[in-house]
């Protein structure tokens, strides 16, 4: 039997026959830039074409390198130089790069910027289309993998928001040539549920990873749906066919949880200040109108035909007692004026005068004579006294 070796002792002697092949050692190969990252100064991508990939890695402090990092780009193709080699720890192989030269964009890109046109010239990406996210949504569909880490985040989010909320997955294939009918067949499912918002989506990935969020049929289904949805992609760096079609679109499934639903102890919160701002409004108003019942009682009371004759007793009453009050003081006036005048009368009373022995002397016509001037000897008089008159004669005038 042969003798077994260690995986190190494999790997090693994999890294030995290539680092020992003159074609490995230098190798051109074009292809289509795809994934590409940046980690510690260091450049990671795929080199692809139709049927096949390789990693490939720009170590910038190389001293072999002569690569203008600044010119690498997804989607674009190239030509890179440089040599095949093995890592021995990981059991990987790939193309450290020395130098790339850039000769324009890839089939793939040219193909999506494509649609990314026609969709745009049919006013699928408008503004205008766009549907609200409800602020209360409580029945969310998720359209994504059964198993993957995006319905797990999605579902997390949501629950720990809204315990009360009720997400509906429809388990869908987010890669491969077949993943847009599951996805398609998704969308339109849950759109027929009624639900409140659907979110479409998956846990990131390269840009092979995503092909089914950047198919045309899966634009369609999103852009006809009745349902608000939400895509979730999760690829930062370019916007999916999903994302410019959704009614908003979020970097990651998280995101897509968080915004589908509400915090629901910040809603009991929130109904509990409507519930206190209701009341004051409620007895504000019920103040209002007891005032104005008040109001109108008064005014009533005060119309009333018992009101009204009881003002006019007190009325006439009052001009009663303005009357007696004037006509007493007129009396008083008045018997003080009579008193005077009586007073003055008496003492001008002619009998009074009598009474002390003094006459009332008259002519024979009746003419008051107060002076000798108005007699003459012979002339008869009348003298008139307290208790009767005499009749005499002038017999001399001194």
């Amino acid at each position: 039997m042969k003798e077994a070796i260690s995986v190190t002792q494999l790997n090693r002697y994999i890294k030995e026959l290539v680092s020992d092949d003159r074609i490995l050692s230098y190798v051109l190969v074009k292809g289509e830039i795809s994934n590409l990252k940046e980690s510690k100064g260091n450049y990671y991508f795929v080199l692809k074409d139709e049927s096949s990939s390789i990693s490939c890695i720009v170590f910038t402090h190389y001293s072999g390198a002569q690569v203008n990092v600044n010119e690498l780009c997804d989607g674009q193709e190239f030509i890179i130089e440089g040599k095949v080699a093995v890592y021995e720890k990981g059991g990987t192989y790939a193309i450290y790069v020395s130098k790339v030269t850039n000769i324009g964009l890839g089939d793939y890109y040219i193909k999506l910027e494509a649609l990314k046109k026609k969709l745009m010239e049919l006013g699928m990406f408008d503004e205008s289309y766009k549907k609200e996210i409800p602020k209360y949504a409580t029945r969310i569909g998720v359209v994504t993998a059964k198993n993957g880490a995006a319905i797990k985040d999605i579902h997390k989010t949501i629950i720990d928001k809204n315990p009360y909320a009720e997400v509906i997955l429809y388990p869908a294939t987010v890669q491969g040539d077949s993943a847009f009918e599951t996805i398609v067949n998704g969308i339109m499912t849950l759109d027929n549920m009624g639900l409140d918002v659907i979110i479409v989506g998956r846990g990131g990935g390269s840009i092979e990873d995503l092909y089914a969020f950047n198919d045309e049929r899966v634009a369609y289904a999103i852009f006809n749906a009745k349902t608000p949805i939400i895509s979730a992609v999760g690829h930062e760096i370019n916007d999916s066919i999903s994302d410019l079609v959704a009614d908003v679109r979020v970097a990651t499934p998280t995101a897509a949880g968080n915004l589908a639903t509400f915090d629901y102890s910040e809603f009991e919160s929130d109904i509990e200040n409507y519930k206190l701002t209701l009341d004051d409004i409620i007895e504000s108003s019920i103040n209002d109108i007891r005032e104005r019942i008040e109001t109108k009682k008064s005014a009533l009371q005060y119309l009333a035909p018992k009101a009204k004759l009881d003002r006019y007793k007190d009325a006439i009453k009052d001009k009663e007692d303005k009357i007696r009050y004037i006509m007493n003081n007129k009396m008083t006036d008045l018997k003080s004026t009579t008193l005077y005048y009586i007073e003055k009368l008496k003492s001008r009373n002619v009998l009074d005068k009598m009474k002390a022995g003094l006459g009332f002397i008259t002519d024979s016509k009746g003419k008051k004579i107060t002076t000798i001037k108005k007699v003459k000897v012979g002339n008869d008089l009348n003298v008139r006294l307290v208790d009767g008159s005499i009749k005499t004669k002038v017999l001399s005038i001194r």
